[in-house]
Parts: C-alpha cells; sequence; structure tokens
C-alpha cells in the first residue's frame, strides 16, 4: 500500500441551514403569467380610468363609488370589464406564485380566491341606485365586495410575514405590508362613512367621501397585486428545499 493510500480522509461538516435547490431550467411559466397578469392590471385601469373621464358631471373622486359609473352610458359598460380584468389578473398572479412556490399558507391561497370571486360576481351582479329600495342584487354586491376588499389584504399580511424566511422575496416584505395595512386601514375608513348616524362625525356617517375612501384600497389592492408581479419577474430560481408554498 503506498502513502498516497495511507492518506486520512477529511471529513466536511454540514451546515445547519437549508438549502437551496436551484432549477437549471428557469421558471418560464411564472414569469410569462406574472406578465399576462400585468397586463391585465393594464387592462383594468384602461378601463377604470376611462369610465372616470366618461361620467357626464366630470370627473369626482370624492363622494361617488366606483360602482356608481354603471348608472353612466359609458360606465355601464367599463366597470364589470375592469373588474373581471382585474379577477383574471389576481388568477395569474397568483399561479404565478405556486409556480415559483412562493413560501405561503393555504389560507393565503384561499383569501386570494375569496377576492378574486367576489370580484367577479360584483361585477356580474350590480349594485342599485343610490337612495333605491335594496334589491337581492344589490345586497350580493355590497357584501361580496366588501369581502373581497378585505380578503386580499390580509393574504397580503400573510405572504409578508412568510417571505421573510425566504431570501427570494424578503426585499418586498415591507412594501407588501405596507400596502396591505393601507388598503385595510381605507377599507375601514369606506365601511364609517355608511354608518347611519344624524350629524356625521369625522368620517362617521360622511356619504360625501364614499367614493375616496373606496378608491383608497381600490388602488393599494392594485398596487398590491403589481408588486407581486413585480417580485415574480425578478424573482431567482433558488428553491428553499424545506419552505411551505401554496398548495
Amino acid at each position: 500500500m503506498s502513502p498516497r493510500d495511507t492518506q486520512p480522509v477529511r471529513m466536511g461538516t454540514v451546515e445547519p441551514h437549508a438549502t437551496a435547490v436551484v432549477d437549471p431550467n428557469p421558471r418560464r411559466l411564472a414569469r410569462m403569467l406574472a406578465g399576462v397578469g400585468s397586463l391585465w392590471i393594464a387592462c383594468a385601469l384602461a378601463t377604470a380610468l376611462a369610465g372616470e373621464l366618461g361620467r357626464p358631471g366630470g370627473i369626482d373622486l370624492i363622494r361617488p363609488t366606483f360602482s356608481e359609473l354603471i348608472f353612466t352610458s359609458l360606465g355601464a359598460r367599463l366597470v364589470g370589464i375592469s373588474m373581471i380584468a382585474l379577477a383574471f389578473a389576481s388568477i395569474c398572479i397568483a399561479f404565478a406564485l405556486v409556480d415559483l412556490r412562493a413560501p405561503a399558507d393555504r389560507l393565503a391561497w384561499v383569501l386570494i380566491t375569496g377576492w378574486t370571486g367576489a370580484l367577479v360576481l360584483a361585477a356580474i351582479f350590480p349594485m342599485a341606485p343610490v337612495g333605491a329600495p335594496p334589491i337581492w342584487h344589490d345586497t350580493l354586491h355590497r357584501y361580496t365586495a366588501l369581502v373581497g376588499f378585505i380578503c386580499l389584504p390580509v393574504a397580503g399580511l400573510r405572504l409578508a410575514r412568510r417571505f421573510r424566511t425566504d431570501p427570494r422575496w424578503r426585499s418586498t416584505v415591507a412594501l407588501v405590508r405596507l400596502l396591505s395595512t393601507a388598503s385595510l386601514l381605507g377599507i375601514a375608513a369606506f365601511v364609517a362613512t355608511f354608518i347611519p348616524i344624524d350629524d356625521s362625525m369625522w368620517l362617521l356617517g360622511a356619504r360625501q367621501f364614499s367614493g375616496i375612501t373606496e378608491r383608497v384600497p381600490l388602488v393599494t389592492n392594485i398596487a398590491l397585486l403589481a408588486t407581486l408581479a413585480a417580485a415574480v419577474l425578478r424573482a431567482d430560481h433558488g428553491i428553499p428545499d424545506d419552505q411551505d408554498t401554496l398548495p
């Protein structure tokens, strides 16, 4: 036996932290879905802006809600299209997160699904004119929209908590949390304007501010979706092998 054969073998140490499994093939499906979702967001914004600009009395973002645009000739055609486009954007971005194995729990997926379904229902079943007797489709529109507006920012907060554990998504945590919190505060302010009190106090019962308080969570939710789409587009493909992911 030669001296070379008797050399001691050095054993390597095993790092305790999780390793990343790198996909040799870029996840083109995730990037494609995020890109398509971004296009749907642009479509939703364009149709919404066209509806606002086509209001006969001019743009009014303070008092009338976005849903009330259906009582204008142009808005009647564009409001539903804008909501459906945003629903398609949400579906694309959600499946992009799934394909990229973004860290998330099942509840986040359920909440995003709830937001998407609420958009579809709100688009199909329009609201009734303000002051008109309540109709079943008006009630369905209002409550499904409210549930949807709550679902997405709560999902965003849950995603932000999980994103902290993955270096691919850690840079988006602060913005996702900020947008989600702002959306929840906005929807709380919106609901406050409908509280039936005789003398309005701050936003309580201040129906004249329903439009602007509705548009705050609407804009922040769209920004949240755009942030998630951008995170997918710039995320690398190292997938931690011990992360919980969307189902």
